[in-house]
């Protein structure tokens, strides 16, 4: 009886490890879709970076004209972002574990293109009226949903490094949420939030890219 469990456990184990192996091989292909995906962002982070330089002008606009917020340049970035998804997955259909591993980015993409909620504190605003606060921040929510769509691709592909990169990511998610420290200044924050989520589809499209020149 013991050999048999044995024997079943040997087979269950080399059946994972040939899924996980076969999903490596696979997915690689969809290197095309991180790589234009952080081209995007990049695009993006700029049109954002210029808005926060014309302050007040981009506020302006934006009381002008109030759809133009969930239209430029979320709305026109997401619509491009679900194109390109559509092109590569077309010429490269998705199957197998592949397929499940990138509704999960997309999920993650989704979650990183809402827009921060505001909140305003106000319960001093009587007797203090400079005491009033917004904050408006999602960049531990930002780094923690990039940092599970690097663990879970890990996982199911074998790559290790993206599972390192994802501990950084969490690590530093959870010291800006819980900690007060001078490193996580505002202006630091905001470069962060511009250049992580962009960086981030690029290394791992370069990295799927490199491992397929590699298995080639």
């Amino acid at each position: 009886m013991d050999e048999k469990i044995l024997h079943e456990a040997v087979e269950n184990i080399s059946l994972i490890k040939g899924v996980i192996d076969r999903t490596s091989k696979s997915f690689i292909a969809f290197s095309k879709i991180f790589i234009y995906w952080g081209l995007l962002f990049i695009l993006n982070s700029v049109i954002t970076l210029l808005m926060i330089l014309n302050r007040e002008q981009a506020f302006e606009i934006a009381m002008r004209y109030p759809a133009l917020n969930f239209i430029f340049p979320v709305g026109i970035i997401t619509l491009l972002a679900v194109l390109i998804y559509r092109a590569v997955s077309k010429k490269i259909p998705l199957v197998g574990l592949e397929k499940h591993l990138m509704k999960v980015w997309v999920l993650v993409l989704a979650m990183n293109v809402l827009p921060p909620k505001i909140s305003i504190n106000t319960a001093n605003a009587a007797t203090d009226p400079g005491s009033i606060s917004v904050y408006a921040s999602n960049f531990s929510v930002m780094l923690f949903s990039l940092a599970i769509a690097l663990i879970v691709t890990s996982l199911f592909t074998g790559y290790k490094q993206l599972s390192y990169i994802g501990a950084i990511y969490i690590t530093i998610s959870v010291l800006h949420a819980y900690l007060n420290l001078a490193i996580f200044e505002g202006s630091l924050i905001q470069l962060l939030s511009l250049i992580l989520l962009p960086l981030t589809f690029l290394y791992t499209g370069f990295f799927l890219k490199s491992q397929q020149a590699r298995r080639n």
